[in-house]
């Protein structure tokens, strides 16, 4: 009777251990569930979707105006009022000893400060360095100044022409006496009358000032 009894243990123990071999064989052939193939494929989505996601934001971030603090917008003010209050007496801004248009000769500038680094159609044209601002100066057939075309500067430029845009016009100068459109270039030229003289705004694409002209009126 013992022995009946022994046997029948060892076979229901064999039993369990077949059963228990089985369900781990079992699990080791489920596939995985979606749950874990839609996880895969989100992330290749997410990764694909990343570079034109970047390429977005780098064009919007091309569009955008260069940021100026209140600091800056301040100088550039500064600048601004004082290139206004200058053409009214036809001084070339911060160009040497206070030239005059119409009236600061050839020989005279020559003499202050050299001959120009190079010729651009009939302006001399002076290149600023180390923040110091360009100039191109037009004579007439006597060597008289005619015309002057001030270029600011490349190093914090911000400060100046960079920092000065159509709405500061308006509000610190007012509206122009004339507004033209230059198809060739994209820009638009901001004319106003300074006294005797006439003062051009010449504003680039992204709605920051250029350059400015000054040459007697008319």
């Amino acid at each position: 009777m013992v022995k009946k009894l022994l046997w029948l243990g060892s076979a229901a123990t064999l039993a369990f251990s077949l059963a228990a071999c089985s369900e781990v064989s079992s699990n080791e052939d489920v596939p995985k569930n979606h749950t874990e193939e839609q996880s895969t494929e989100t992330v290749e989505e997410t990764a694909a979707a990343e570079p034109e996601q970047e390429k977005a934001e780098e064009s919007k971030s091309e569009m955008e105006e260069p940021v100026v603090d209140d600091e800056q917008k301040g100088m550039a003010i500064d600048t601004l009022k004082e290139i206004v209050k200058n053409a009214e007496s036809g001084i070339v801004y911060r160009f040497s000893d206070g030239f005059q248009v119409g009236k600061a000769t050839r020989d005279e500038v020559y003499a202050a400060i050299g001959e120009p680094e190079e010729q651009v159609d009939e302006f001399d044209f002076y290149h600023g360095s180390m923040g110091n601002a360009s100039y191109q100066i037009a004579y007439d057939k006597n060597d008289v100044m005619e015309e002057a075309r001030y270029f600011g500067t490349n190093v914090e430029r911000q400060t100046n022409l960079g920092g000065i845009t159509k709405k500061d016009l308006l509000e610190h100068v007012g509206e122009p006496a004339e507004e033209r459109k230059i198809p060739a270039t994209g820009e638009t030229n901001l004319v106003y009358h300074a006294g005797d003289y006439e003062l051009q705004f010449v504003l680039a694409k992204d709605g920051t000032t250029d350059h400015v002209n000054l040459l007697k009126s008319k």
